[in-house]
């Protein structure tokens, strides 16, 4: 893979990143920001402790915050094409049905995704205190 490849594949997500949090920071109150901003801190720690499923199936429909993430999670797999989620498929069973070398490549670009991430966290919303 040469350079612009790999410049464009980080392009990619950085943007779909920085949409995703913008979107919270710009149309969200702040317990919802607060929620938001500690779990995509959380989440990359998370998933390297327990596994991707695990994560997954810990978040989802824990608060308002962790929800999003699970949401743009799903978004950003699907648009990667590494799965298809339709409007009754569940992502955690999608995720855990895969093979050991496709799961491994979810948990990495789902890894690359939260490092745009935290660091747009870090800038829109740097005024807002992460829950703990």
């Amino acid at each position: 893979m040469n350079e612009n490849s790999i410049r464009g594949i980080e392009q990619g997500r950085a943007k779909f990143a920085y949409d995703c949090v913008n979107e919270v920071a710009q149309n969200s109150g702040e317990d919802l920001k607060k929620k938001y901003k500690s779990g995509a801190k959380k989440l990359p720690v998370l998933i390297k402790t327990n596994g991707l499923g695990q994560t997954l199936a810990f978040i989802n429909k824990r608060d308002s915050g962790n929800e999003k993430l699970y949401d743009m999670i799903g978004q950003w797999l699907s648009c990667k094409q590494l799965i298809e989620l339709d409007d009754n498929a569940d992502l955690v069973e999608v995720v855990i049905s895969k093979p050991s070398n496709e799961y491994q490549r979810m948990t990495t670009e789902t890894l690359a995704l939260l490092n745009w991430v935290r660091r747009f966290v870090d800038g829109l919303m740097k005024n807002v205190e992460g829950d703990n």
